[in-house]
């Protein structure tokens, strides 16, 4: 089961930067329990060393202000779940699919992006971005020499970024799996009796 989970995840990560089944139940929806992410799933992170002269946290907080790409990250990560949805299991409750959305929803996001830009931008390269945007504005930035340079930091990052958001997002799926765990089993053995051809991948 988690074999499945892990590919859907892989799949459902790598489409969400391209251009780009149960019964509802009576009973409260399980809860889901906040815990430490487990030991190995914070090697991505820890592996990303930052530059000797590293973005501040305020900077990359601020830029992410003003461009707002996190929150586009974020609805884009969120998109890519119910354009993959078909790669998991049909027996999956829809309770899954929306609880998951839920959490990518709430999960705090910027302790990641502090560590990939740290790992890739410096700081005075962050500076220069935020002076444009504040001299040039949202619109006017696209084209600037300030722009194109941070382009080209993050398209070196891109590799790092797709590691700690596979990373993220298997954290919340484990963590809203266990949460499921009951409802997932009880579903696959109706599943499994009324499809007898069926075969997990």
């Amino acid at each position: 089961m988690r074999r499945v989970i892990f590919l859907f995840l892989i799949v459902m990560v790598v489409a969400s930067f391209l251009p780009g089944i149960g019964h509802p139940q009576n009973d409260p929806r399980p809860k889901i329990v906040r815990t430490p992410v487990p030991v190995g799933q914070d090697d991505t992170s820890a592996s990303l060393s930052p530059l000797d002269d590293p973005a501040t946290a305020e900077q990359i907080r601020e830029y992410l202000r003003v461009s707002g790409d996190m929150d586009s990250f974020r609805q884009r990560w969120i998109a890519a779940v119910d354009e993959n949805r078909s790669l998991g299991a049909p027996y999956w409750p829809e309770e899954f699919w929306t609880d998951f959305k839920t959490e990518m929803q709430k999960s705090d996001l910027m302790p990641m992006f502090v560590t990939l830009y740290q790992h890739g931008i410096s700081r005075s390269l962050m500076q220069d971005v935020l002076d444009a945007y504040h001299t040039l504005g949202t619109a006017n930035f696209k084209g600037s020499p300030a722009c194109f340079k941070l382009g080209n930091a993050e398209l070196a990052l891109a590799d790092d970024m797709d590691k700690l958001k596979l990373a993220k997002t298997m954290e919340l799926a484990a963590r809203v799996y266990d949460a499921h765990k009951p409802q997932i089993k009880a579903a696959r053995v109706r599943y499994m009796a009324e499809h007898p051809d069926y075969r997990d991948k």
